[in-house]
């Protein structure tokens, strides 16, 4: 029988040290797949950079044996700058020698690993409190085929700063382990974002709106504020006040134009008459029998009926507190079923 192979979700959402370390244990002692158990551990030693949980130098035993026992191949080579701290000083020495016969040929040979293995130094120590928040790094790359995939890590470790979280995502790009069907993932590293109970940093940048639609959410805006809500006059300011008679005047004076409603007419005249403390502004006014339907036209813009002009000492109170009568009522009542 095949034995599985570690998965993406074994490797880094495992919460148990213990367990996670047995499954690699087991999958090499059956398979002795050494290019397979030796990018295991780095996955796993790259997750201890990024979390706040303790995986730091995970299978001790399985590395050493890799290093002093296990046949060289290039993934050993490649790999091996991630397991200099499993060992002594004097025994990297002759682990040098055993993969690469001298230390010329290591240093040429790891220079690029040896500069990512010194990016997972001194993280993920962050200090597990009984009280401390959960974070998540979703990060984003690009597969084999060039198609974007995100990644979703839990107990991110807020203490690592972006750029030293991009750096560790871009040892991730070595690994070739983690595949979607025959694709490999992990190819390119392009973005991540740092988000928990507060968000520490996000390479993101927010669209930006144009311009078109800040005007149209600026207006609807300003139109929503200035809705009032139901017709309860007592509680409007002065400005309110006299912003929603023009209003209804206007509209009422409209409708009676493209109506030809001359009860309705009566009505906004008699009402501009007294609302205005006698003003003559009424659009009748301004009509001449000789030539009605000229008028009609040519004063139709210029209808818009003139208040009187209010003392700015005077209490908006005394306003809002006048008693209107049944005909302004009926047109406030026309004007909010419309």
């Amino acid at each position: 029988m095949e034995t599985k192979q570690l998965t993406r979700r074994q490797i880094f959402t495992m919460k148990n040290r213990k367990n996670l370390e047995k499954k690699v244990h087991k999958f090499w002692e059956e398979t002795k797949n050494t290019d397979l158990v030796v990018e295991y551990i780095v996955a796993i030693i790259l997750r201890n950079a990024l979390i706040v949980s303790d995986f730091s130098l995970p299978c001790p035993e399985i590395v050493r044996e890799l290093l002093f026992q296990a046949q060289p191949n290039d993934t050993l080579r490649k790999f091996c700058p991630f397991f200099k701290d499993y060992v002594e000083e004097h025994e990297w020495l002759s682990i040098i020698k055993r993969l690469f016969k001298n230390e010329t040929k290591y240093y040429k040979a790891t220079k690029k690993m040896r500069l990512y293995e010194g990016y997972l130094k001194d993280r993920g120590h962050a200090v597990i409190t009984d009280q401390y928040d959960s974070y998540t790094l979703t990060s984003i790359f690009e597969d084999a085929n060039g198609k974007k995939h995100t990644w979703n890590l839990r107990d991110a470790d807020p203490s690592n700063t972006l750029e030293e979280t991009k750096r560790i995502l871009r040892v991730l790009t070595t690994l070739t382990i983690f595949h979607k069907g025959d694709v490999r993932q992990f190819v390119k590293f392009m973005d991540c974002d740092f988000k928990g109970t507060t968000t520490i940093y996000s390479t993101k940048q927010p669209k930006e709106q144009s311009a078109q639609k800040l005007t149209t959410e600026t207006t609807k805006a300003t139109v929503e504020n200035s809705m009032l809500e139901g017709f309860d006059l007592s509680m409007l300011t002065k400005e309110e006040l006299i912003a929603l008679i023009k209003e209804i005047f206007e509209e009422a004076e409209e409708q009676m134009i493209e109506k030809g409603d001359p009860a309705l007419n009566d009505e906004v005249s008699q009402s501009i008459e007294e609302g205005t403390n006698g003003q003559e502004t009424s659009l009748m006014s301004r009509i001449t029998p000789e030539n009605d339907a000229q008028s009609l036209s040519n004063d139709a813009e210029e209808s818009v009926p003139v208040l009187a002009d209010y003392d700015e000492e005077k209490p908006p109170e005394k306003i809002s507190k006048r008693r209107y009568t049944k005909k302004e009522r009926e047109l406030l009542k026309r004007f909010k079923l419309r």
